[in-house]
């Protein structure tokens, strides 16, 4: 294993060996790091076989691994992974060092999370519950979905109703979601949905397509529109939309107790993964950082 920087990353062999992997993890990819990640690295096995992505960022001269935004996770693909070879090679270059992962193997302690998917078979609406479909029924006489391509629609969107309630995200975030969902599109692996009442847009989302996986990446909605059911058409539209060519419905998340408890009113299930931190940052970069945030 070895770490080596983007601009030596042969990136039809990565591409490649996550794709015939078994794993689905869109956020892997290079083009989609390319679109979210700082910056990025990666360590590889000399054939491709082993490897793990490596964003991060570097501010006076301190360099930090970190989850890039519009990630929930890193997989490591691989069977020969070793983390002890790793973590040494990581250490080197980066002073803290933090990610998320399915597993619970890494050599120091995780904080969980949770997030929701949905086993998309033939019979998935057997897992709405019953005020889901009341509120189902009504909305479907409000609303309509269709295709869209303008991705500027939800991010304005979005920034109107949701942004401003969320403080990790930055303008320069936003930025950054325009251009992976831009780029999402003109590779097929991405979809924007809108919900329009009256031939007005109310809603939207977009939804990231793997071998088998889709992961609902953004959405948003009108206020009103939202209390009359929005959300719930859409889910449900994509679920109908995706079932046939896909199995899994990734939601993204979520920890937010409602959020994760509107997931489930479509029948989603938990799902654990780990959050890991290594802090080795210099005192003095610490004192800054506070100082920054006082």
């Amino acid at each position: 294993m070895k770490l080596i920087t983007r601009e030596h990353i042969d990136v039809e062999r990565w591409n490649q060996t996550i794709e015939a992997s078994g794993k689905e993890n869109i956020f892997c990819y290079s083009w989609y790091l390319d679109a979210v990640a700082e910056n990025w690295n990666a360590i590889v096995s000399d054939d491709y076989s082993s490897l793990i992505p490596v964003p991060f960022t570097s501010k006076l001269g301190v360099k930090q691994m970190y989850q890039a935004p519009f990630t929930r996770e890193y997989d490591l693909f691989g069977e020969t992974f070793d983390w002890q070879e790793v973590l040494s090679l990581l250490q080197k270059d980066f002073k803290a060092i933090e990610f998320r992962n399915g597993g619970d193997n890494f050599p120091e302690k995780g904080t969980e999370r949770i997030h929701q998917w949905l086993e998309l078979k033939d019979d998935f609406q057997s897992g709405y519950r019953s005020n889901a479909r009341r509120i189902l029924k009504k909305a479907k006489a409000l609303f309509s979905v269709e295709t869209g391509s303008d991705v500027s629609l939800l991010i304005d969107l979005f920034k109107r109703t949701t942004a401003h309630k969320i403080d990790s995200i930055k303008e320069a975030d936003l930025i950054k979601l325009t251009h992976l969902m831009k780029t999402a599109i003109e590779l097929g692996k991405g979809e924007m949905w809108i919900v329009k009442e009256e031939n007005q847009l109310v809603a939207a989302g977009f939804f990231l397509k793997d071998k088998k996986r889709i992961t609902y990446l953004k959405g948003a909605s009108e206020e009103e529109a939202k209390r009359s059911g929005s959300m719930y058409v859409l889910m449900d539209f994509a679920f109908n939309h995706y079932c046939q060519n896909h199995s899994t419905f990734d939601f993204g998340g979520s920890d937010v107790e409602n959020v994760a408890n509107f997931y489930k009113k479509f029948g989603a299930v938990d799902r654990t993964y780990y959050n890991y931190r290594i802090d080795n940052l210099p005192f003095w970069f610490k004192t800054i950082k506070k100082i920054k945030r006082s």
